[in-house]
């Protein structure tokens, strides 16, 4: 049953009480309003919530306003039903969205423009975070970026963003990707982490609370990706354009739950740490307020997808995916949505107590 829809009443007897009272006079003539009020009522259906399946890519803060808005009650609050999905990959989201499996996703944006730039028909309609504070962490003996050649550095899928971003900041060190370094495809960020501990690689691109956990464990941050001169849209709201053309409301709605999601992110210290407590699994407060600090002024007040910004992030793809050449990228981001949201006066109601 879609948001639109509503049950089919059942025949009230409101009526047929109604006949009846009327026969006595004035206090029947009160008793037929209250009843038929209580019918009204009684017959009325309320919306049902539209379910959303919505997958996101990372166990990092990034996503805290996703996890936010679901825990909260935010995206109830808009009639939906949203069911978080962990998938640790953005390439392997991608299939699930283009097949119709899930609806929307949080990832970033490097898979979806992979896939866009390969024929895939998707639309980037939001982004909350356009920083990049992923680090690499080795053990102290490194003691320089140019000292990981001939050394193995473990990151995401192949084509994720972490995988990007580090193969840019390796080049920015003259380092040859593949070539002088190794980059190890070892999974999700808590995976990064585990093959640094057990020694199966000598550095790993890691964010959020692993980094600091990797810190607490003796390593040390050894690239600091926020200090060079890399900028990449990292948290995307991405659907499908065909979604987006048949439930425009339902993507709309999205959005106004994941950015109320966002002002609790930004402003709300105690919901953010418990909410990121359950999904970050970890319940060091030291660490959650570092994250809570660092983290609110990284997310967006107005998460408009930036073009020029998505530019910069198709143009380091065009070297592997050679179509990314004659695509222009406004055919891939939807400003419009957001951009309704701030004109209606949306965003300034959610922070007009801020």
């Amino acid at each position: 049953m879609t948001f639109n829809s509503y049950r089919k009443p059942s025949r009230c007897n409101a009526r047929r009480a109604a006949r009846f009272l009327a026969r006595r006079g004035r206090c029947g003539l009160i008793l037929i309003l209250g009843l038929a009020a209580a019918g009204l009522i009684c017959c009325a259906a309320p919306l049902t919530a539209q379910s959303l399946k919505v997958p996101f890519a990372a166990l990092s803060p990034n996503y805290a306003p996703l996890w936010i808005a679901t825990e909260t009650g935010l995206f109830k609050k808009h009639s939906l039903d949203v069911q978080l999905i962990y998938i640790s990959a953005g390439s392997v989201i991608m299939p699930a969205i283009l097949s119709g499996q899930v609806e929307i996703a949080n990832m970033s944006s490097a898979p979806a423009l992979t896939a866009w730039a390969r024929g895939a028909e998707l639309k980037a309609v939001g982004v909350t975070s356009n920083r990049l504070l992923h680090v690499v962490m080795t053990r102290s003996s490194i003691k320089k970026p140019e000292d990981l050649k001939n050394k193995k550095v473990g990151g995401d899928r192949y084509g994720s963003l972490s995988d990007l971003i580090l193969r840019e900041a390796l080049r920015y060190y003259n380092l040859v990707p593949d070539r002088d370094v190794a980059v190890i495809q070892t999974g999700g960020l808590p995976e990064r982490l585990g093959a640094l501990k057990a020694g199966a690689v000598d550095g790993a691109i890691v964010t959020g609370d692993t980094a600091l956990e990797a810190e607490k464990l003796g390593f040390h941050k050894l690239i600091d990706l926020s200090q060079l001169p890399i900028r990449y849209p990292s948290s995307t709201i991405i659907v499908s354009k065909s979604f987006l053309a048949a439930k425009r409301d339902t993507v709309k709605r999205f959005l106004r739950g994941w950015i109320e999601g966002i002002k609790v992110a930004k402003t709300d210290k105690e919901t953010t740490i418990s909410v990121m407590q359950k999904f970050l699994k970890t319940s060091d407060r030291s660490v959650l307020e570092r994250i809570f600090e660092v983290y609110k002024s990284v997310h967006e007040r107005v998460p408009t997808p930036d073009p020029k910004l998505m530019a910069v992030a198709l143009k380091q793809l065009a070297a592997s995916v050679p179509q990314t050449n004659p695509l222009k990228i406004e055919d891939f981001t939807d400003r419009t949505l957001i951009n309704e949201l701030e004109s209606e006066g949306f965003i300034t109601k959610v922070y007009e107590n801020r």
